[in-house]
């Protein structure tokens, strides 16, 4: 018993040496693993590979707004919206000055039908100044009233011998011959005049010289009163039409008194149509002799189902015949691709010109160098498209026929005449300042054969007179022209420059023959351009262009035209 007590107390003690040491041991974890944990099932499968956890991309934060346009410095030449001329300002106003210089240097050589003396036949050069006023006020004096004024004046000495009794033809023509002054246009407009409860807080007056859009563009010295809401907007207008570039003291006094008024609704507000209707109507009362009154009438229809679709329907009538036709299809695609196709029938009762020259027999046709012969109806078709290719690259394409729907028996007019058209451009952006384009047109025309019984030109015979030819055979039979350009910017406002070369191939209708002196029946002529246009600061503009043409085929007399224009614009 004795032995066996010795031995359990043997036990007992190592057991309890064991739990003494046993948290000792337990205070320093083994974190290194030495082994691979046992697999939760018996299935076999090979060993993944090791992939990391993808990466997440920071956050980009969302760039702040822009600040508005009256908060930007006007200084940071970075902006180039920050420059431009604040239109809600109480006044401001731009002055034009220039100088231009035109030549056209002698060659020596007689003119096609004799000498020519330069000095008494003509100037071979000739200078001028210029000048335009624009100025405008919003707010002055009044909260409602605004005012807008546009001058121009020209100091030119009239091209006369040394003793003054004598004209001589300037070397390039101009519709002005000594200094003049003109209003170009002069207007004062009241609005939200009336009291609010009246509700016509968007009607407006105006009254002066302005510029009326109706059937016609009228410059109209005389009054306006408009309203322009949401869905209705119309406008009735009333005064006498202002004469523009008039040469003669009596063809200034021609007077025309003019009444008219349009009316447009939009029904897209009004019945959630998408479609506008314009109707205008103008009336001319004529003080001038062989001239007849007259009232035009105008309807149009706007159909527009969606943003990039839009077509448009109009129809014009003069005394309430019908003188004109129009439908045009405007479409675009993906915001840089545009179409539009174009429908234009003209009827032989339309104006000759404009509203206030509708008789066929107008004695002062040639005093207005507008002698484009009697109206004949015609129909022009014409399409025309443009898009943007990688973002620097302007591609524009265009195509017209004309069709001359005279009836049979009735004399064409080489005015009037059918034609094909075809034309192009093209522009591309090489740097960020720099770009060169190219374009070319051409026109084919259908002329008439002479009147002759076997159809050829007319002989022509020396010192015996002869009939003229009827005019569908006269004019042009086609053209060709080319263009090429290069420009290169700074920046808006800034400075650029650009230099354009061009030519024209012109090919004539054969009327005549002269055995002696062979007529040509074609030509070319060609020129080019050179522009600088500078800005110091914000407030003042330099421009500077010089035009060069070839030699002239039907003019040896002349070397070429010479043409400098210098102008400097000031801005406020």
């Amino acid at each position: 018993m004795s032995r066996l007590g010795g031995r359990r107390g043997l036990q007992l003690s190592v057991i309890a040496a064991s739990l003494l040491v046993a948290p000792i041991a337990q205070g320093e974890p083994q974190l290194t693993l030495t082994h691979e944990p046992p697999p939760r099932h018996l299935r076999m499968r090979p060993r993944a590979a090791a992939v990391p956890p993808p990466t997440t991309r920071r956050p980009v934060p969302m760039p702040a707004a822009p600040p508005p346009l009256s908060e930007l410095d006007a200084s940071d030449r970075g902006d180039e919206l920050a420059g431009l001329r604040d239109v809600l300002a109480p006044v401001s106003f731009s002055i034009t000055i220039g100088y231009q210089v035109d030549g056209a240097r002698p060659s020596g050589k007689p003119s096609l039908d004799g000498p020519v003396q330069e000095g008494r036949d003509y100037n071979a050069i000739r200078s001028y100044g210029f000048g335009e006023l624009f100025f405008s006020t919003r707010g002055v004096a009044l909260d409602s009233l605004s005012s807008y004024i546009a001058l121009r004046f020209d100091a030119a000495q009239p091209s006369t011998d040394p003793s003054g009794a004598v004209r001589i033809a300037p070397p390039i023509a101009t519709w002005f011959e000594h200094s003049t002054f003109e209003v170009r246009t002069g207007w004062a407009e009241v609005k939200d005049f009336l009291p609010r409860r009246l509700g016509l807080r968007k009607l407006r007056l105006r009254a002066g010289n302005q510029y009326i859009y109706g059937p016609w563009v009228l410059h109209l010295d005389g009054a306006l009163v408009a309203y322009d809401g949401d869905i209705v907007t119309a406008t009735a207008y009333a005064g006498g039409r202002h004469a523009d570039y008039v040469t003669t003291a009596d063809l200034a006094d021609e007077r025309y008194a003019v009444a008219g008024a349009s009316l447009r609704v939009d029904l897209r507000q009004l019945v959630s149509l998408p479609i506008a209707l314009t109707g205008e109507t103008l009336s001319l009362t004529s003080y001038v002799a062989d001239q007849p009154n007259s009232a035009h009438r105008q309807l149009e229809i706007n159909w527009q189902p969606r943003r990039d679709f839009t077509v448009l329907a109009q129809a014009r009538t003069l005394d309430d015949k019908l003188t004109s036709e129009r439908l045009q299809f405007r479409a675009r695609y993906r915001e840089v691709t545009n179409l539009v196709f174009d429908v234009m029938r003209r009827f032989g009762t339309d104006w000759r010109w404009d509203p206030s020259l509708i008789a066929s027999d107008d004695p002062m046709a040639p005093r207005r160098y507008l002698d484009l012969g009697p109206v004949l109806p015609q129909l022009v078709v014409s399409a025309r498209g443009g898009t943007l290719i990688a973002e620097n690259v302007d591609l524009l394409a265009r195509t017209a026929i004309a069709i001359d729907l005279t009836r049979h028996g009735v004399p064409r007019n080489s005015f009037s005449a059918a034609y094909v058209e075809l034309g192009g451009a093209l522009e591309v952006r090489l740097r960020r300042t720099v770009t060169v384009g190219t374009s070319v047109l051409s026109r084919q025309t259908q002329r008439e054969d002479v009147n002759d019984p076997l159809g050829a030109p007319i002989t022509d015979m020396y010192a015996s007179p002869q009939s003229l030819p009827q005019s569908a055979a006269t004019g042009e039979k086609g053209f060709t022209e080319l263009g090429a350009r290069m420009r290169m910017s700074l920046g808006a406002r800034q400075f650029s420059a650009m230099v354009e070369v061009y030519g024209r191939q012109t090919r004539y209708a054969e009327t005549y023959v002269d055995p002696i002196n062979p007529i040509a029946t074609s030509d070319v002529r060609g020129g080019g351009r050179v522009t600088l246009d500078a800005w110091i600061g914000k407030r003042l503009r330099l421009f500077a262009s010089y035009d060069l043409s070839s030699a002239i085929e039907s003019t040896p007399e002349i070397t070429s035209y010479k043409s400098l224009r210098l102008t400097m614009t000031g801005f406020y």
